[in-house]
């Protein structure tokens, strides 16, 4: 089975494989938002996604460390990958503390804001030509990627609102 599904929000995503699986469907592969799956036994696996600092290929000493806890490296998109453990060998978090999880959400955050200047630059730009040529379509464009920012700036925001939240709680 092939899902089309566009996410920004890594929690939510892990959140859907893990939903999808418990419903008998394992997660096999992604490729440009296409989610490719097979069947498997409802809540077979646990699924869980990363943002690495380079690509998986260049990091054997990630991989064996997966291979050694006994996660699978299933699929991964650019510095995305996603990973995923037999339930029946327990539970299944990457980062337990608080300060491994407020510097994941900050390598997330400090990605998503560098996409999010990138795409205002372009929103801008895009604005700037179609005010000019007050051109229907660069109008229509300029609105897709003033929607495409405000994604992007959500997914800052609820980092941020993250990694606050795991400040407050390991320092009250």
């Amino acid at each position: 089975m092939v899902r089309f599904r566009l996410y920004y929000d890594k929690d939510a995503e892990t959140n859907w494989l893990n939903k999808m699986c418990n419903s008998g469907w394992a997660f096999m592969k992604f490729f440009l938002g296409f989610y490719f799956f097979e069947r498997c036994e409802p809540g077979e696996y646990i699924y869980q996604i990363d943002l690495l600092d380079r690509p998986v290929e260049e990091m054997d000493d990630y991989v064996a460390f997966m291979e050694d806890a006994k996660v699978q490296v299933i699929s991964q998109w650019w510095k995305w990958v996603f990973l995923r453990k037999n339930a029946s060998d327990g539970p299944f978090e990457l980062y337990t503390d608080a300060e491994s999880k407020i510097t994941h959400y900050t390598k997330i955050k400090n990605l998503f804001q560098a996409l999010l200047i990138l795409e205002l630059a372009c929103f801008f730009t895009e604005l700037f030509c179609a005010i000019t040529t007050k051109s229907y379509l660069l109008g229509m464009l300029t609105g897709l990627l003033f929607a495409i920012s405000l994604a992007i700036l959500k997914v800052v925001w609820k980092c941020k609102w993250k990694i606050e939240q795991l400040q407050s709680e390991n320092h009250p």
